[in-house]
């Protein structure tokens, strides 16, 4: 039966990609974007601590 080890190996290749799927989502994508937000504001606090605060 050579169909059995293509079906398993599908079956491995489609739980791979679903748990990396899950860890883009839940882990990677916040961490992501918590650290970028957190660069932008140390960024802009420095330039401020520097420069002072911009006038309108």
């Amino acid at each position: 039966m050579p169909s059995h080890p293509i079906n398993q190996t599908r079956d491995q290749d489609k739980s791979r990609e679903l748990k990396a799927l899950g860890f883009i989502i839940l882990l990677l994508f916040p961490i992501l974007t918590v650290t970028g937000i957190s660069a932008y504001g140390f960024i802009i606090w420095m330039i401020q601590a520097f420069s002072g605060v911009v006038a309108h």
